[in-house]
């Protein structure tokens, strides 16, 4: 099977700006989402996530198919992300709420269903702040495996690769997160098999 990614990638590795914004165009919407969710505030989110895409180009002429292409992207990402976390910069930084006008993703909106009410909206403002808060809790290697894994749908395999550790690491990575999640949220988790 061949990596149609892998084979764009070569394309820019050898000067192919039409190569690059085809990558673009396919990968920035899920990067996007994969910094916002790791840094937690989407301006600096938008920022990283063309950073990302500036650092690919510029590393071009290193790059090597050596494994998957979305491996090589999500390790660019996640290297970004971590050192935006490092700066005391973003300690101090304001993390902007969502507003009433929705300019946040949703990416649990469910399909189908009529408008929810006022109370189910503060409501899952509510849960998805608390969620925000506890995925921002925990530690990087933890989250990002939470995120690649879960979210953006990656095999442990790469998931391993982006982290450099093994398939093993990375479920135990997942168990980590999972367990440290279900602590920080038993009380909503309680609330709702009650």
């Amino acid at each position: 099977m061949t990596d149609t990614d892998v084979d764009l990638m070569l394309r820019v590795k050898e000067g192919d700006e039409e190569a690059f914004r085809a990558l673009f165009r396919k990968h920035s919407p899920r990067v996007v989402q994969f910094v916002r969710r790791f840094v937690g505030n989407p301006s600096v989110a938008d920022e990283l996530a063309q950073e990302v895409f500036v650092q690919l180009y510029r590393a071009r002429k290193r790059y090597r198919p050596d494994a998957r292409f979305s491996t090589w992207l999500y390790t660019i990402a996640m290297n970004l992300c971590r050192n935006e976390m490092r700066r005391p910069e973003h300690q101090r930084r304001v993390r902007p709420q969502p507003s009433a006008q929705g300019d946040h993703v949703n990416d649990l909106e469910p399909m189908g269903r009529c408008a929810p009410t006022a109370e189910e909206e503060v409501a899952g403002r509510e849960l998805e702040g608390r969620l925000r808060g506890a995925l921002a809790g925990l530690p990087d290697k933890q989250r990002t495996a939470l995120l690649l894994s879960r979210v953006d749908g990656l095999a442990y395999r790469d998931v391993g690769r982006v982290l450099k550790c093994s398939e093993g690491a990375v479920k135990a990575l997942l168990f980590r997160a999972t367990q440290s999640l279900k602590r920080e949220l038993r009380d909503i988790i309680g609330t709702e098999r009650e």
